[in-house]
């Protein structure tokens, strides 16, 4: 009898095979969720998964922050020498970047949890470098998108892609409730949601029938750890 056995891909495999593209964006898009310019002078910022690092060089540059370090295990940075001040290429659940207690304003952790074995664990150890009246920014992917719904109810599909919210990487699923108990499941409080990838007249009418959630293809959330 002939033994089959089979080929096994690991996670560094897996983001081998992606884009430039993939890693090569500033998410902008947290801006609305920032604290202002002013109260942000002296900031510190740590990102989960900052791939090449250019969302934290556009918060340095636009004033946000003054000292920004990244964390990533798949890539290396690829910002202009000297714009992030320390880089830590290490898995994150595994060890924590060498930073002292209560030494963070902001912590970023944008589509990177929902790629994790044990995120709910991974926060709370982060929590411990994040200061007193410090913030959490979080964005995870919507399983409840109404194209994920569709699939599954009508074509009994749920196949994963390259990107986007059935990312092969993905290893957890998250809605609007349990994206706020993700965020809050370190001691922070969500303060504030936004929602990507909406149609204003769309959500209106389907908020009011109980389902706004289902246009939203990711949320992003900021939480505030407490003062002491």
């Amino acid at each position: 009898m002939r033994m089959i056995v089979a080929e096994t891909c690991t996670s560094a495999d897996l983001y081998a095979e992606k884009t430039v593209e993939y890693f090569a964006r500033a998410r902008t898009e947290i801006e609305p969720l920032l604290p202002p310019k002013k109260i942000s002078l002296g900031c510190r910022a740590l990102e989960i998964g900052c791939s090449e690092g250019h969302t934290l060089e556009w918060l340095k540059e636009s004033g946000y922050c003054n000292w920004v370090a990244g964390v990533e295990p798949y890539t290396e940075l690829q910002t202009r020498p000297g714009v992030v001040d320390q880089f830590f290429k290490l898995d994150i659940e595994k060890e924590l970047p060498s930073l002292p207690s209560d030494s963070i304003d902001l912590i970023l952790c944008l589509d990177v949890l929902e790629h994790l074995v044990n995120p709910w664990e991974t926060i709370r150890r982060l929590d411990s470098l994040l200061k007193p009246g410090g913030l959490w920014i979080i964005s995870v992917p919507n399983i409840r998108n109404y194209h994920i719904l569709i699939d599954l109810a009508f074509k009994g599909r749920f196949n994963y892609s390259e990107s986007g919210i059935l990312d092969r990487t993905h290893l957890r699923f998250f809605t609007r409730t349990t994206a706020i108990e993700l965020a809050e499941s370190g001691g922070s409080t969500v303060i504030q949601i936004v929602e990507t990838e909406t149609n204003r007249w769309q959500k209106r009418l389907l908020s009011r029938l109980g389902f706004g959630d289902l246009l939203a293809k990711q949320f992003i959330l900021a939480a505030k750890k407490p003062c002491i």
